[in-house]
């Protein structure tokens, strides 16, 4: 015996319905987790090209640091005695541009930080070539001072005495 169904359009009708609703909705849901993946994956990517950015400012900051460090050295060294100042200043001249190429030519803070310190720099050579000129002119020029003052109180002992002579000394 074998049932008939009566309602087999309808059922068949709404299976499909199913279904359709369905492949839908799990449609829906796997669009939605693509998008949830696929959006960090993006922001990730981003993230870690900022990084690799940041990365390669720091590492560039370091060697620029570093270079600044050995130029303040060697600016340093002209004052010490006997140093030999064209040698030194061409090895502070080259460390200079070595700093100008490394720094930054956009606007960044960096950029404006190490202008700075570049500018810093070659006005602190300047001084340092300055200083070194001068040799030992300022020592000289206390020495000066402190005999100049003697001799002023030489002289003054000498006229005070003239005076106290000439106050004493009789008429003819």
């Amino acid at each position: 015996m074998a049932q008939i169904v009566i309602n087999a359009k309808e059922r068949q009708q709404a299976f499909w319905k199913f279904l359709l609703l369905f492949i839908l909705a799990m449609a829906f849901v796997l669009v939605a987790f693509y998008f949830d993946t696929l959006v960090p994956t993006k922001d990730n990517r981003m993230m870690r090209q900022q990084l690799n950015i940041f990365k390669l400012q720091e590492a560039a900051q370091d060697r620029f640091v570093q270079t600044m460090e050995e130029t303040k050295v060697l600016i340093d060294s002209l004052r010490k005695p006997g140093a030999q100042k064209a040698y030194l200043n061409s090895v502070i001249g080259e460390k200079l541009r070595v700093l100008n190429n490394l720094q930054y030519k956009d606007s960044s803070m960096y950029s404006r930080l190490n202008k700075s310190v570049i500018d810093v720099f070659q006005r602190y050579l300047e001084a340092s070539n300055t200083i070194s000129d001068l040799g030992d002119a300022p020592r000289q020029v206390e020495a000066l001072k402190a005999e100049n003052a003697q001799l002023t109180r030489d002289y003054n002992d000498c006229n005070a005495q003239l005076r106290t002579l000439m106050n004493t000394a009789p008429l003819h």
